[in-house]
């Protein structure tokens, strides 16, 4: 982890409340216990919804969210992981041309890689990739380097980001987007506050080993011995119609009593009183949900102009795709 990850890091350890960003989870441990919990929640009523959700959007409606035009298309995923999500889009484009490049831009290099040595095994010499493991500002500044017209994916990213940041991370993708490039993006809509609830503190507890896992990354990491059998995890669900806001999720642990754990890597102690809460996200949520009038107006902030959207029947995921605003080409 580099100086600028872990200072942040520190601030939110530190902050009032007290929080773990949402990023650190998704070190390579992390990311294939997302995976994993995803994978098994699938076979479990109700449970976590999005994926089922948008890879039946994926799945039926690839060939009209690919845009057609006269040229070959090079393929951008944010946020890629193991690569997994992109797959249908990969199939498709490579009906339509004999080769494409593809960008993979994920911030747990070892699990990106994993994914792209199956995607090298699969594709062979039709398929060339270009991994880029970087964070979202720096991963998409190296993306000017790419030429040709792109097809920028970004599945489910924008929700863990806070308001602002989603909207700044829009307008760095408009400045590298030409008129023959799009974004497609994909984005949580559902308002069932009990599916909600269900999904992110399921009866399996998959879901809430994966948000803890933060805990188990920073004693490992930076030789704490934090128990979170002192702590209660709770998560609650915030709804929010503002069209310059989101609805979200919040998921944190509640000291049981006082408590305080040195934390040796980052030379300070997590002290806490009993009733104090930690957080497993920076700002007000994560995991944030929108009606497509929110969405509509975020992307209209960053310079974009959303054209299309697709949603599953449950109404729980959208597909958007957007291009570029004229005053900005």
């Amino acid at each position: 982890m580099d100086c600028d990850l872990k200072r942040k890091l520190l601030n939110g350890l530190q902050s009032d409340p007290k929080f773990i960003p949402t990023w650190y989870n998704y070190d390579d441990v992390g990311s294939r216990l997302k995976c994993q919990a995803a994978n098994r929640m699938k076979d479990v009523e109700s449970c976590f919804y999005l994926s089922g959700a948008q890879n039946f959007v994926a799945e039926h409606y690839v060939r009209e969210i690919i845009p057609k035009g006269p040229y070959d298309l090079t393929l951008v995923d944010l946020g890629s992981g193991n690569c997994s999500p992109a797959r249908p889009f990969i199939d498709e484009m490579l009906r339509r041309q004999d080769t494409l490049t593809f960008y993979p831009l994920d911030i747990s290099g070892d699990f990106l890689m994993h994914g792209v040595h199956h995607l090298s095994e699969d594709y062979n010499n039709s398929l060339v990739i270009k991994p880029i493991v970087a964070d979202y500002v720096k991963g998409i500044e190296q993306l000017r380097t790419a030429e040709g017209p792109k097809m920028i994916l970004w599945l489910n990213g924008i929700s863990n980001l806070s308001y602002q940041d989603q909207v700044n991370t829009f307008r760095l993708l408009s400045k590298v987007m030409t008129d023959k490039c799009c974004l497609v993006f994909s984005a949580d809509i559902t308002e069932d506050r009990e599916t909600i609830l269900t999904a992110y503190n399921d009866a399996t507890g998959y879901n809430k080993s994966f948000i803890q896992y933060a805990i188990e990354r920073l004693n490992r990491e930076e030789r704490s011995e934090i128990d979170v059998t002192d702590f209660e995890y709770n998560v609650d669900f915030i709804p929010n119609q503002d069209p310059d806001s989101t609805s979200y999720v919040r998921a944190f642990i509640i000291a049981m009593k006082d408590i305080q754990y040195p934390i040796p890597g980052l030379g300070v102690d997590l002290s806490m009183k009993r009733g104090e809460r930690l957080y497993f996200h920076e700002g007000a949520g994560f995991s944030c949900k929108y009606t497509l009038d929110q969405l509509r107006h975020i992307v209209d902030k960053a310079g974009l102009c959303l054209e299309e959207t697709w949603t599953d029947d449950n109404k729980h995921v959208a597909f958007c795709r957007c291009s570029r605003t004229e005053e900005l080409l």
